[in-house]
């Protein structure tokens, strides 16, 4: 190729730069070439390479594009701006950006020291909550084997109650039906004890152990 060559080139690609600006302007639509060759030049002029617009940015860093508007945000003066059409993105500027400043896809706005503080903050959180199990709801087996013998007893005690001392006066001088429903009434007041003792197992249980915190005092 001679040296005239290049130059025929350039007035070529500007000739057909300059139809397409007039095309557009007419309010024409351009077709998928046209766009190309418009965007190409436009870039080798302005510097940089431009995609159309935030979604295709986020395609090209393999971020999404919520992770580009919280970037913007957290680095308002540092993130590249858009192109003055306000719809393109300089892709070759934010992949440099991305580089000093973001952590990859998943982290894409956060640096290195925020991922160090936010695991230090977990690693914390983990520890003082196994602090708090052990020191709050951890229960001895002996405890809860002595609490499990305690409602053996009581509810043995309560079913011989209701067996063997109530029913005899209570059924006494009625209808099958009658005991039926009788029984059915001893049912439920049995049942009714049973619960409650349930819901008062873990308080005494912890309470047998010594665990009470600070807020049940």
């Amino acid at each position: 190729m001679s040296e005239s060559e290049p130059a025929v080139v350039d007035v070529y690609k500007k000739a057909n730069v300059s139809n397409i600006v007039k095309k557009l302007k007419s309010g024409k639509t351009l077709s998928t070439a046209e766009r190309k060759a418009l965007d190409d030049y436009e870039a080798s002029q302005s510097g940089g390479e431009w995609v159309k617009d935030t979604s295709a940015l986020a395609r090209e860093l393999g971020l999404s594009r919520q992770a580009i508007y919280d970037a913007r945000a957290r680095f308002p003066s540092e993130a590249p701006a858009k192109h003055a059409d306000g719809k393109r993105e300089n892709l070759e500027a934010w992949r440099k950006f991305s580089a000093e400043k973001l952590i990859g896809k998943d982290v894409a706005t956060k640096t290195l020291a925020d991922l160090k503080a936010e695991l230090m903050r977990e690693q914390i959180w983990l520890a003082r909550a196994k602090v708090r199990r052990e020191n709050a709801e951890t229960v001895s087996l002996e405890v809860v084997e002595s609490m499990v013998q305690k409602l053996g007893q009581r509810w043995d005690l309560l079913l011989r109650l209701k067996l063997e001392v109530e029913s005899g006066p209570r059924f006494a001088g009625k209808a099958p039906a009658e005991i039926c429903a009788e029984g059915s009434v001893m049912l439920d007041e049995i049942r009714e004890v049973v619960n409650a003792g349930l819901s008062r197992f873990k308080t005494e249980a912890i309470k047998a152990s010594g665990l009470e915190t600070a807020d049940d005092d």
